[in-house]
């Protein structure tokens, strides 16, 4: 039996990525508040896949009001249609004291961290066995 370091390698990069992504999900909604916003705007750019085909991806802008006061937000998370439409009400996630690192509550979950730690393990088993 001979440990294969590539795939071990590579699953502790997925493992890691995983981790962090689901840490990172539980840190920030455990201070969170939610406050009604609303999409003002969409940033469109072209990405390439895996296929290294080109694709238009969308990122939204939205403004949502705490205390008064009206902050303007470019999503941290990109669709490949607008997904939601410009003028549409929103729930926006945020922590007092750093509004402008509001996230929309729509795609602000740890399914992607999940997958990452899931894809780790075949890699390990096959690095190890």
């Amino acid at each position: 039996m001979e440990i294969q370091f590539v795939p071990l390698v590579a699953g502790g990069i997925f493992a890691g990525l995983g981790v962090f992504m689901v840490y990172d999900y539980y840190r920030f909604n455990k201070s969170a508040i939610k406050a009604q916003g609303e999409i003002l705007r969409y940033d469109e750019y072209q990405s390439k896949d895996s296929d290294n085909r080109k694709r238009t991806m969308y990122c939204p802008y939205f403004v949502f009001a705490v205390g008064g006061k009206a902050y303007e937000v470019k999503s941290n998370t990109s669709y490949s249609s607008k997904a939601i439409p410009v003028g549409e009400k929103v729930d926006v996630l945020y922590q007092p004291g750093n509004e402008a690192k509001a996230r929309l509550a729509k795609g602000n979950d740890s399914w992607l961290g999940i997958l990452f730690i899931g894809l780790s393990l075949p890699a390990f088993y096959y690095g190890l066995f």
